[in-house]
């Protein structure tokens, strides 16, 4: 039986990469993005 595993992968900095997109999404909601268009008066 072969070992068939790929050894060649990048490693992941999966933190980096949450940390990136937890940036990008703060500002775009600093700047507009992401508003609620309906208005909940039921609350």
């Amino acid at each position: 039986m072969s070992n068939t595993k790929d050894n060649d992968k990048k490693k992941r900095d999966n933190q980096a990469n949450q940390e990136r997109k937890n940036k990008m999404q703060d500002e775009s909601i600093k700047n507009g993005s992401r508003q609620y268009s309906k208005k909940t008066d039921h609350l």
